[in-house]
């Protein structure tokens, strides 16, 4: 099953309307396609495993489903000003998958991060961070994005269909650079 999860998430990245997608600035036109790619990605999570991720901002808040693995993006949403977008679920902890803007020296690009509850100092989750994917705004493709998911996907399904989190944290604390707290 995670086999053909993987080709699917392949196949479902190949049906975003990468010309119907227009934005006025690189920000919005990355976030709307990181906003494409995590939608296709809660959809099929949900068709595979029967469970639901959470999402921050909500699905419907970002598109509208129109079947078929299509989703219209919701036009009203600022994708001009938005930071990230996050798609994740607990079982024991905590864990998303988090699409984000950043500056670096300068430079604003986007990335990829597994953040994961680690612990708990003063009654409060510790979350940390490995990275997945990183690009210049203007370099963003949703291709290479997946690309570097890919390796992680057959763990992160095991996390859902188990309800463990073992899979995902061990493959993220073996195979990913931890970039922070």
């Amino acid at each position: 099953m995670p086999e053909d999860l993987v080709k699917s998430v392949e196949q479902d990245m190949q049906q975003i309307p990468y010309d119907d997608v227009s934005a006025s600035t690189e920000r919005e036109n990355a976030m709307k396609l990181a906003a494409h790619m995590l939608l296709r990605l809660w959809t099929r999570f949900a068709l595979e495993t029967g469970r639901k991720l959470d999402m921050a901002p909500s699905p419907h808040a970002l598109g509208m489903y129109e079947g078929k693995m299509n989703w219209a993006l919701n036009e009203t949403a600022n994708y001009r000003t938005m930071d990230r977008i996050e798609l994740g679920g607990s079982f024991g902890r905590r864990h998303a998958l988090i699409a984000e803007v950043y500056s670096q020296r300068g430079d604003d690009r986007i990335r990829l991060v597994f953040s994961l509850e680690e612990d708990e100092v003063r009654g409060k989750p510790v979350f940390v961070n490995y990275h997945v994917y990183d690009a210049p705004l203007a370099e963003f493709r949703v291709e290479k994005a997946v690309h570097a998911l890919r390796p992680a996907l057959k763990s992160w399904f095991e996390t859902i269909v188990t309800a463990s989190d073992a899979p995902l944290w061990g493959y993220c604390s073996e195979k990913l650079e931890c970039v922070g707290v």
